[in-house]
């Protein structure tokens, strides 16, 4: 595994919403980086689940979840369905390096009810800086912005973004000026992912080594 362009050996996959195309990119830092994959909380267990298309993409080392939950909702309602309790304190990080990890939805999503625990402290935990996933087109300057100023409110180290979707030059000049954090790379948005995967990954890699 290699390391490439100030991406550490280690670090936390969010986004700034759901279906921003996290686990696509996940999967493809994945090959571009030769990392292993553990998504600590999976919530939605009925269709090809993040770790299993992972692993079926990336062909890589993937680490069961902590806690896998029927229901494809934010983790801390679905728990509630199955009276599951979500202790922060069971997630244990692989020693594995690279590792990649990823959350669930964006940044601010609950991972439990009773009481209520957010998905930042268990990144605070696991001690690891955050990636940023986000669109390329309209509404990501806002959710962008939105989601960096947490983090640094909440003092959590941000290694920056990658985006998805059609070539924006303005939203990705202002991403990066506004946030004072690189750009790493962009990536194509892929409806037919396993088709064209290879060729994302290698796009990814030399993205991050330039």
């Amino acid at each position: 595994g290699v390391t490439l362009n100030a991406l550490p050996s280690q670090f936390y996959v969010t986004g700034t919403d759901t279906n921003v195309g996290k686990t696509m990119v996940s999967a493809l830092l994945c090959k571009a980086l030769g990392a292993s994959y553990w998504k600590p909380i999976q919530a939605g267990l009925d269709q090809e689940t993040d770790s299993q298309r992972v692993a079926r993409l990336a062909q890589t080392e993937v680490f069961p979840e902590t806690y896998r939950i029927i229901r494809a909702a934010s983790p801390h309602a679905a728990a509630q369905d199955e009276n599951i309790r979500v202790e922060l304190e069971r997630f244990e990080l692989p020693t594995s390096k690279p590792l990649v990890v990823e959350g669930a939805g964006g940044l601010l999503v609950p991972y439990a009810a009773d009481p209520l625990r957010w998905q930042h402290e268990l990144i605070h935990l696991l001690d690891l800086p955050v990636l940023v996933i986000a669109r390329t087109g309209l509404g990501t300057l806002n959710h962008s912005f939105l989601t960096h100023r947490v983090l640094k409110s909440l003092n959590i180290p941000c290694l920056g973004s990658i985006l998805v979707g059609p070539a924006h030059a303005e939203n990705e000049r202002d991403v990066a000026r506004y946030t004072g954090l690189p750009v790493h790379a962009r990536v194509e948005w892929s409806e037919d992912v396993d088709k064209d995967f290879d060729a994302l990954a290698t796009q990814l890699a030399k993205d991050l080594r330039s």
